[in-house]
């Protein structure tokens, strides 16, 4: 758009007066060179037509300037306009780009819900991110049962491959070891790729990471606004996934229990049952342990339920600390675990069970700043016998015997004999 003056040159305000004064001139000159007329009247005519044209042109300069701040004021209005649509067209799509994500969130959740195996998961959750952030790779990464990367599964080109079928690939590590170790999101540039390494952090633990690699469009300047645009949506992401992959084994979050990190009181009705049956059809032993924290409502009410929390994780700390590699701790309620000992007779079994009880009283847990908590814990201990019917005589046994321990005093270790208790006293009285 030109400026406000040569718009009044193009309107025409300036070009009538010049015309006119140039015409009153040349009526001048011709009555100077044909001598029509007396020279004096010709120059009498030409000023007073120069007179009233001058008139003429402040009139219209008046006008003009008028003009000149409507313009300028119009364009100052279509400029603000013009910021304003911009803005609501940036707002419009990132609350578009906002809704893609939500609706994603949403799908990718459901198929976590519904889905236990790691294939179906992944490839299911690819499915979704793929089109949504029109990527060009994605790899999940996590970690194995030794704390090491291990790549789980890999979408590229529409294709989806998994641990088993990754062995040789050559996928580098080195950036995505260091975003699980910081715990923070890492990105890269190259050329007209960036690459994301997303950290899956759950309750403050880092389980692994998602790798993106996304073409990026445009001038610098548009391929930084991408990236930020990216790291928001990639972040959002990772909090839905590190929800459910809090282990290196996805099936593990159908059998862990999330505050004390033992296996649920679910899974411990399928161990004892496959432990019973196989101890039946071989002959050969195992022993249970049952053990209850003492006081514990005391910790509660005297400290609050995170105090209570704090006990329960300290406790499990020490029972998964204090059994074999090859023993299996459980929490089996409330306040309460369990321990299934394979090929372990009562005597023995005992002996780990003392370890345990003389381990949690030597420990002293931090409330707080400086206040100290000491647990003791009552266990009762049940070996299987050919005689047991089923799993729920020897579970019997084991909880009969957890109760004279509560009833002798507490901070005791009693092992079950004979047939389970008749009585229907229950050890909870005893609490």
């Amino acid at each position: 758009m030109r400026k406000g003056s040569d718009n009044i040159w193009a309107m025409g305000l300036y070009w009538v007066p010049f015309i006119a004064g140039l015409g009153s001139a040349c009526l001048y000159a011709v009555f100077l060179a044909t001598g029509w007329g007396r020279p004096d009247a010709g120059l009498t005519v030409t000023l007073a037509i120069g007179l009233i044209i001058g008139l003429l042109a402040v009139v219209l300069a008046i006008f003009a300037a008028s003009d000149v701040r409507a313009l300028k004021e119009a364009r100052a209005h279509e400029k603000s306009l013009e910021e304003r649509l911009a803005a609501a067209h940036s707002q419009t799509k990132q609350l578009s780009s906002h809704l893609e994500v939500l609706t994603a969130m949403r799908e990718v959740t459901r198929i976590l819900s519904d889905a236990v195996d790691l294939k179906q998961i992944a490839k299911s959750v690819f499915d979704v991110l793929e089109p949504l952030l029109g990527t060009r790779q994605i790899a999940l990464v996590l970690k194995d049962d030794d704390d090491r990367l291990a790549l789980k599964a890999l979408r590229q080109s529409g294709q989806t491959q998994y641990d088993d079928e990754l062995k040789n690939h050559d996928l580098d590590l080195t950036q995505v070891a260091v975003a699980l170790d910081e715990q923070t999101l890492l990105k890269s540039v190259d050329g007209e790729t960036g690459t994301f390494c997303v950290p899956l952090v759950a309750d403050q633990n880092a389980v692994g990471v998602m790798r993106f690699q996304i073409p990026l469009e445009g001038s610098d300047e548009e391929k930084q606004g991408q990236i930020k645009e990216f790291e928001v949506v990639l972040t959002d992401i990772a909090k839905h996934l590190a929800l459910v992959v809090k282990t290196p084994s996805l099936h593990d979050r159908a059998i862990m229990d999330s505050l004390t990190g033992l296996f649920t009181r679910r899974h411990f009705d399928i161990r004892i049952d496959d432990m019973f049956r196989l101890a039946r059809r071989y002959a050969t032993p195992f022993s249970l342990v049952l053990l209850d924290i003492d006081h514990f409502k005391e910790i509660n009410d005297s400290h609050g339920h995170r105090a209570g929390d704090a006990a329960l994780r300290e406790t499990a700390t020490l029972i998964t600390t204090g059994i074999r590699d090859c023993d299996s701790a459980f929490r089996y309620g409330g306040e309460e675990f369990a321990v299934l000992l394979p090929e372990t007779a009562g005597k023995e079994a005992r002996l780990i069970a003392e370890r345990l009880r003389k381990s949690i009283r030597a420990n002293k847990i931090t409330i707080g700043e400086t206040a100290k908590v000491s647990l003791t814990i009552s266990l009762g201990v049940a070996e299987y016998h050919p005689g047991l019917a089923n799993q729920g005589e020897l579970i019997a046994l084991a909880d009969h015997a957890l109760y004279r321990a509560k009833q002798a005093g507490r901070d005791k270790t009693i092992v079950a004999a004979g047939a389970p208790g008749k009585s229907k006293t229950s050890r909870r009285s005893a609490k």
